[in-house]
């Protein structure tokens, strides 16, 4: 009798999600399972009841509708019955009742051009909390189908616009036949779920999870944490995960492919079939890993042709079960004898590029370079039987797939991910991981060690063997194998130093493997090798066949390449990407718009959207553009709209509109060729018609170093990188003509694909390309050149470069009148190969003005948007070269010097690309703010007659450990007046006394200054005259968890005395003679030896002020307080304090204010997430306003506070406590109030009453505080910049102003 087992938990939530149409982080499995670790309860009878009577009347109406669609009165007829059945669904089987409102006065939200207006239609409703908002619409075919009424949004993001706007995260959207629930939590990606009613009876599953997770206790009560907007909050970190395993095991399935194909070379008769150049085995790896994921991703979502046909001949979605029936049948080593999936593959692959006609299935020919055999035809080559030199087996492909289609989380079961819960930017991100690699082939053993998951590290044998036989000991092999893997691959050597325990412990357990013989001889037949690897078997890591990874003489191998320790794949949400490209967009396809200050915005017409372009010039796999794709499409398909122009349902209009943009106004360009077809895959993907060619993008996404290359065509005429100097030149192609022709072939590129027509086929374009770069290949080698020839001397102005740039023009005119290549050709080579190891072999200049000359000739793009590069300036000269930098520096950024972050340098050369009135928008490092990078980037930028449109906040992006502070930024060229204000910019130091001023305390440096209380009040005791020496030593621990009034040190001070005197001091020189003399004069001290009683720095301008006064005002120097307490002056102080030498209260509560906080936050530096205060760059500039009145509430509040610092235990369990929106205490909430007396009082000492902040739990900076609201923060942050920079400016003897009711009484 067979039993069959349960279904987990997990398997009943993955079969109701499985029918769910998702977007974006819905509710993940393991979220699910920890609230319903049975499944989905069965709701109660009488809900089920309701449901079912219910819904009769309501299929019939849509059934009505269905066959009458363009009927009013079927409509009329349809909108009450789906009326009653909604309310049936939300206060009867949801079990609202009467906490649904359904007239609700809910925010409104209303299209650009405010002419379509969207409220809610109800609302679950408890006292004045709203649980969730409901939004019923007319009926459609799919919720994510944009509506046509003008306003070119989905239903879905409708209701996630008054989500928004109400500040509710949950809401339900329907139409009665189609529910969707949408989570929009606060900064956090939309997701949403949409159900089927009709299946609500035969899929009872899925209906039973409807209900469960909209029931009321959900949206309103329970366990916070169980409550659905926490649920999808716990799936976002869930789908960041999933993210992040994919694209370590999609590096591994990678190695596998690699490996492979490296053993099938090495098994294969005749000539080696792999290609010459050995990095084209990576490339063609991962190529092969995107024709995987491309297929996976289309078939899911039916992208392509759906037939059983296609699925039984060509489609790969089924292959993983198939394969995986195999292994579990036969053994997963009786898949390494078979073909099939690669086969398969290698004929989708053709199929698709080609095309296919048969009887019952037609494909057309897609085209696209992913599937284009001729990039790669060692792999479709054939041997000397006529068969495939190279085959990967079945065992291999199961691996593969299983690693697409199975997340490994780390102590959670293997999980299967649905493609359909991909998104493109997701797909984008994990392959942008596997750029830094590249293949080498190896001439003797080699073997990968363990290490982290994707990033480990691989090493020859023998030089294992050597360091075993050198370092005998453990430790020190562990030792000296971690100091080479970090020599020579360093971004696997960093990972690897974390492992270093689990790494000893995996060799001093070797002879533990149990199935080390069973793994070696699956590797290799010969025993002598075998032998040689035993002793290592631990820390040889196993490949996804679990085989140990080792690489015979004459195979290649997976290697990192110099830009690995730099390369960094950051993860763009869909969110940030849009975002960013929305405002760079609205400026352009409004008119009035944004800019305008007008209550309803004008949507442009068609051909003028269509007449935009948008580049990013750093474009990685395209995430900027599938944002960029996506918002111009909705823009056009309003366009047509309203002009009468919309063909087809909402969902054609739509992908037609994407095509036609993609075609017509999207550029892309990037250094890394796999870069460039990976943006190609996700344009294709979000662009992708079952029925047409894939768009045609080879002409729009180009591969070149966006920095080098020629911007201005007198730069070609001249052939010279400053075409201002008059010269003489031998060689004078006509550049004009080419260009005008160059010009034309472009815009025939510019049209939408399409095979019906013959001037738009893909074969057309594909020769039209062709073509062009024919056309244009003697002017870009003229540019590569003149490139070349600036390179090679940093670009420095002067004799030696006019020089040189007089020879190249001879060595033109050899080359294209003598035929005589050999002095070009030097030239080419000395400026274009690296002086620096990088990833290129050689410079690929991009040249703007031959590759876009329809774009250059017209002024320039009309926006640039993306992410450019990160690099901080000292490793630019470290990984491109001295040169390099120098050439950035000359040419770029046009001699303005500075120790400027690669971002500095991509703004200029945005900003050199942008049309006279475009539009910038970047995900930038914060960096572009400040210093260096900021003088020679922003500033260039902006004196240039750009205005800074506006910025956001820094914040961290990135995974942890290795995340990057950024900010987004929008600049534009456009003369119309900027609305907002922004905050980028540094505070200047003031040119006059300052009102104000904060001190660092003593640097001792050497702990034999201090000594405990008790022991110095007894030393006190017995030598009063010591006082002046001997003094109580206030450390920010007193601060922050004591009482600074009762320090628990004390500091001896005898510093500056000669020696006769400080001996004089008795048992304080004594304790320095034995407690601080002996560190002082160790040879690694750097401090003075000779006078060890002297402090490292003394403080002394800190001590004069303080002088004459009974206390001062102090504040941690680096922690997340900063919050103020007196001190007593009586005292020495540490350098972890920083002390504002004053009794005024009005500093006193300008220090505690929220205003100061913010400016710190703003301008200040960190040590790890804590602010570190600097004198010099915050207190110096902050504009203090010095008044003895208004100070009541400061007052109050430091009586409050200190009591608090009492009784707690210090100032950090007090603003712990005043910073955790969960803490509740009566004493804490008067601080909270009084707090907010103390910024008003404040906010009236500066005269800004008319700011009237309100105040919450706000994060910045990765701190939480109570505090202002972002608006007004902003605004304050804006007047307290503008201040500082009017004083900067004013005459050195000018006073500080004072308020006028204070000068009055002076």
């Amino acid at each position: 009798m067979n039993h069959r087992s349960a279904p987990t938990g997990a398997n009943l939530h993955r079969r109701w999600l499985e029918l769910v149409d998702t977007d974006g982080p819905f509710l993940a499995i393991p979220v699910l399972r920890r609230v319903w670790p049975q499944g989905m309860p069965v709701p109660a009878k009488d809900a089920i009841t309701a449901l079912k009577d219910a819904k009769v009347a309501f299929e019939k109406a849509w059934e009505n509708w269905d066959k009458r669609r363009d009927d009013a009165a079927a409509l009329e007829f349809y909108r009450q019955e789906r009326d009653t059945w909604a309310d049936v669904v939300l206060r009867d089987v949801l079990g609202w009742r009467d906490s649904y409102t359904a007239a609700t006065q809910r925010d409104e939200v209303r299209s650009p051009d405010h002419a379509v207006t969207v409220r809610a239609t109800g609302a679950l409703v408890h006292g004045d909390t709203i649980g969730a908002l409901v939004l019923v619409v007319d009926p459609v075919d799919s919720l994510r189908d944009p509506l046509d009424d003008g306003w070119a949004n989905t239903p879905i993001d409708r209701l996630e616009e008054l989500l928004r706007a109400n500040a509710v995260p949950i809401g339900l959207v329907t139409d009665g036949r189609w529910w969707a629930i949408v989570s929009a939590r606060k900064e956090t990606m939309v997701a949403s779920g949409i159900v089927d009613a009709q299946t609500w009876i035969e899929e009872p599953q899925t209906r039973d999870a409807f209900i469960e997770l909209l029931q009321r206790r959900r949206l309103l009560g329970g366990k916070p944490e169980d409550r659905l907007t926490a649920l999808f909050g716990e799936s976002v970190a869930a789908a960041e995960e999933i993210t992040e395993a994919l694209g370590t095991q999609v590096r591994r399935a990678v190695e596998l492919l690699v490996q492979a194909l490296s053993e099938a070379a090495l098994a294969a008769d005749g000539p080696d079939p792999l290609p010459t150049k050995r990095a084209d085995v990576y490339e063609a790896a991962v190529t092969v890993m995107m024709r995987v994921v491309f297929l996976l991703f289309a078939e899911e979502r039916n992208l392509l042709p759906q037939s059983s046909l296609f699925t039984l001949g060509y489609g790969i979605s089924e292959e993983l079960d198939a394969l995986d029936a195999r292994a579990r049948e036969e053994g997963s080593e009786a898949l390494d004898a078979t073909h099939l999936t690669w086969h398969r593959l290698l004929a989708t692959s053709q199929a698709l590029y080609r095309g296919a006609s048969f009887e019952d299935i037609r494909l057309p020919s897609y085209g696209g370079s992913l599937f284009d055999s001729g990039r790669f035809p060692f792999l479709a080559a054939r041997g000397p039987q006529e068969t495939l030199a190279i085959t990967v087996s079945d065992r291999v492909m199961l691996e593969v797939l299983r690693a697409v289609q199975f997340a490994e989380l780390k102590g959670q079961p293997a999980r299967r991910i649905s493609f359909r819960d991909i998104d493109v930017e997701q797909i984008g991100y994990i392959y942008e991981g596997l750029l830094g690699y590249s293949c080498a082939e190896v001439d003797e053993v080699t073997v990968g060690l363990i290490g982290k998951e994707g990033d480990e590290p691989e090493i020859p044998l023998t030089v294992l063997e050597d360091l075993a036989a050198t370092e005998p000991k453990l430790d020190a092999f562990v030792g000296a194998l971690l100091a080479w893997v970090i020599e020579h691959q360093p971004a696997a050597g960093k990972h690897l130093k974390t492992r270093k325990a689990a790494l000893a412990k995996a060799y001093r357990d070797n002879d533990k493997v149990e199935d080390a013989e069973r793994a070696l001889r699956a590797v290799t037949a010969d025993a002598d090798l075998r032998d040689r690897l035993r002793p290592f078997v631990g820390i040889i890591r196993r490949d996804l066949r679990n085989r140990p990874l080792v690489v015979l003489p004459g195979g290649v191998l997976l290697a990192e390449t110099p830009s690995r320790a730099t390369a960094g794949a950051h993860y763009t949400p869909r969110s940030l990407a849009e975002e960013v490209v929305l405002h760079a967009l609205e400026p352009l396809v409004y008119d009035p718009g944004p800019r305008q200050q007008v209550d309803g915005w004008v949507l442009k017409e068609s051909w003028r959207i269509l007449d935009l372009k948008v580049a990013d010039i750093a474009c990685g796999s395209g995430a900027f553009l599938v944002a960029a794709a996506r918002y111009l499409a909705e823009r056009l398909v309003e366009a047509w709209q309203r002009e009468g122009a919309a063909v087809g349902t909402p969902h054609e209009q739509m992908t037609h509109a994407i095509r036609t943009v993609v075609a017509t106004c999207l550029y892309g360009a990037d250094i890394n060729g796999m870069a460039v077809e990976m943006c190609k895959l996700s344009l294709w993907l979000v662009s992708l018609d079952p029925k047409l060619p894939f768009s045609f993008v080879d002409d729009k996404i180009l591969h070149g170093n966006s920095l080098l290359g020629l911007t201005d065509v007198l730069q070609l005429k001249y052939q010279h990188i400053d075409p201002d100097l008059p010269r003489q030149m031998p060689f004078q192609p006509d550049v004009d003509s080419t260009l005008q022709r160059a010009v034309t072939l472009r815009r025939q590129l510019a049209t939408e694909v399409n095979d019906a027509d013959p001037q738009r086929s893909a074969t057309t374009k594909r020769r039209q390309w062709r073509e062009y770069r024919e056309l244009v290949a003697e002017l870009a080698e003229i540019g590569d050149a003149v490139i070349a020839t600036g390179l090679q001397h940093g670009g420095k102005p002067g004799k030696h470069l006019n020089s040189a740039y007089t020879n190249l023009s001879w060595a033109l005119n050899l080359a294209h009148n003598g035929a005589d290549r050999t002095m070009l050709d030097g030239i080419l080579d000395a400026g274009l190969t690296p002086t620096v190891r990088t990833d290129y072999e050689r410079w690929k200049p991009l040249h703007w003005i031959l590759m876009v000359p329809d774009v250059m000739e017209r002024g320039g793009f009309d926006a640039i948007v993306g992410n450019p590069a990160f690099l901080h300036s000292k490793k630019i000269t470290t990984f491109y070269g001295k040169n390099y930098r120098d050439y950035l520096k000359e040419v770029l950024a046009a001699r303005v010097t500075g120790d400027a972050d690669l971002a500095a340098y991509f703004l200029l050369r945005q900003s050199s690309l942008l049309s006279s009135e475009g539009e910038i928008g970047i995900v930038v490092t914060k960096s572009i703010s400040q210093s260096h990078t900021k003088t020679v980037g922003l500033d260039q930028v902006l004196s240039s007659g750009a205005s800074l449109a506006c910025a956001s906040e820094a914040f961290d992006w990135g995974p942890d450990g290795a995340s990057v502070s950024v900010i987004k930024m929008w600049i534009t060229k456009n003369n119309m007046a900027i609305q907002g204000k922004s905050l980028v910019g540094d505070p200047k130091q003031p040119a006059r006394n300052l009102p104000v001023r904060s001190y660092v305390g003593t640097y001792p440096n050497g702990d034999g200054f201090r000594v405990s209380a008790d022991r110095a009040q007894e030393w006190l005791r017995q030598h009063p005259e010591l006082t002046s020496r001997l003094l109580p030593y206030i450390r920010a621990v007193d601060l922050s968890q004591g009482n600074p009034a009762k320090p628990e040190e004390y500091l001896i001070d005898l510093n500056g005395l000669p020696e006769g005197e400080a001996r004089l001091a008795g048992p304080l020189w004594a304790h320095l003679n034995a407690n601080q003399r002996p560190w002082r004069e160790q040879p690694t001290t750097k401090a003075s030896r000779e006078r060890w009683w002297d402090f490292e720095r003394s403080a002394n301008a800190l001590y004069g002020g303080l002088r004459g006064l009974e206390r001062a005002i102090a504040i941690p120097r680096t922690s997340n307080l900063l919050m103020p307490r007196w001190i007593p002056t009586d005292t020495r102080i540490d350098m972890g304090v920083v002390v504002f030498p004053t009794v005024e209260w009005s500093i006193y509560a300008q220090v505690a204010s929220s205003l100061h906080y913010h400016w710190v936050l703003s301008y200040g530096a960190t040590t790890r997430d804590d602010p570190s205060y600097a004198p010099r760059r915050l207190s110096n500039t902050f504009p203090w306003v010095v008044t003895s009145l208004h100070t009541d509430a400061a007052m109050q509040f430091e009586v409050t506070l200190e009591k608090l610092c009492q009784a707690r235990g210090g100032l950090r369990p007090v603003m712990n406590a005043f910073s955790d929106a969960n803490h509740r205490s009566s004493e804490i909430d008067e601080l909270r109030a009084l707090f907010v007396e103390l910024d008003l009082e404040v906010l009236s000492i500066f005269d800004w009453a008319d700011v009237q902040p309100t105040y919450d739990f706000h994060e910045r900076n990765n701190l939480t505080r109570f505090t202002v609201d972002s608006v007004s923060r902003d605004e304050l942050l804006y007047r307290l910049l503008e201040e500082n920079h009017r004083r900067a400016q004013a005459p050195a003897e000018t006073a500080v102003p004072r308020p006028a009711d204070d000068r009055e009484n002076k």
